[in-house]
């Protein structure tokens, strides 16, 4: 019997955007692509930023939950 150790990894990952909230969803995208390929490799995003190109700058985003879908396409309930 092969006994499997676990390890965990640490990935920093540069995702390019328009804005805040579109590197949100490509960031969470990623992370759903890793856990269905490594079935369910329990990826967690601890931190996004922007920091732009040949730039020392570096800004946190406050919010770094998935994007929830505009509700003014949604169907109404009723």
């Amino acid at each position: 019997m092969n006994k499997e150790t676990r390890y965990v990894v640490t990935l920093n990952v540069r995702v390019y955007a328009e804005n805040d909230y579109m590197a949100r969803k490509r960031a969470h995208q990623l992370k759903e692509k890793v856990d269905d390929a490594w079935n369910n490799g329990e990826v967690k995003i601890e931190e996004i930023g922007c920091s732009p190109f040949a730039s020392l700058q570096y800004r946190k985003l406050d919010n770094i939950d998935k994007p929830t879908a505009k509700l003014e396409d949604a169907p109404l309930p009723f």
